[in-house]
């Protein structure tokens, strides 16, 4: 074991070691099933899909790993070209129930997160036909840059990147059942390079300690 670990890259060290303290800890705590509607900076959106767990600290005090997945998309119809956004991504927040009665919970969520994203641009046919249409999407340390243009090379691009990020969200909770509790969750995630910040909102299902 210690040598298959030793040969894993670390950030898959950390996804994997992620999913195992999912596991562990379901029994525990109670589970999120979470979709939505997200969208990033550069107007691709789609929705999400996220699976986690929310952990009684103390008294109020909670603490939720979440892993996650977006597919986000776009299509920009003055120059005829498409984005498209995936992002894995594993959330770790910490959260105070602010209001908390029979039939609602009101708990603001604020932590970290560490993405894992793939950008893929296309340029729609025709190529190489005047007006040569162009199109420039800022990223972290290089812009993508697209052309209608088959001599420039550039009809479609990939950029792959992972960085460090902050996740907020502001969770609502109303209850359907004794074991069985909706939730409506506004989120904002910014990262530290700007270029991939994502918004939206979480809508999903919590299910008590089951």
């Amino acid at each position: 074991m210690h040598y298959i670990l030793k040969s894993v890259p670390l950030m898959k060290k950390l996804f994997l070691l992620s999913v195992t303290f999912l596991f562990y800890y379901g029994a525990l705590a109670q589970l999120e099933l979470t979709t939505g509607y997200a969208v990033n900076k550069d107007l691709a959106d789609g929705a999400p899909i996220h699976v986690g767990y929310d952990i009684n600290i103390k008294n109020r005090f909670f603490t939720k790993p979440q892993i996650g997945y977006k597919n986000l998309f776009y299509y920009n119809d003055f120059v005829g070209a498409t984005l498209k956004v995936t992002i894995l991504e594993f959330h770790q927040t910490f959260s105070y129930q602010v209001v908390k009665n029979k039939k609602y919970v009101f708990k603001p969520n604020i932590g970290v997160n560490y993405r894992w994203y793939t950008w893929r641009a296309k340029m729609k046919l025709p190529y190489d036909q005047m007006p040569i249409r162009a199109w420039v999407i800022g990223v972290r340390n290089r812009n993508i840059i697209l052309s209608s243009s088959t001599s420039d090379g550039k009809t479609q691009q990939t950029y792959k990147v992972n960085n460090l990020g902050f996740s907020l969200q502001f969770q609502n909770q109303f209850k359907l059942n004794g074991k069985l509790w909706l939730h409506v969750t506004p989120f904002l995630e910014p990262d530290y390079d700007r270029s991939q910040n994502t918004g939206g909102c979480y809508l999903g299902l919590v299910l008590l300690n089951l």
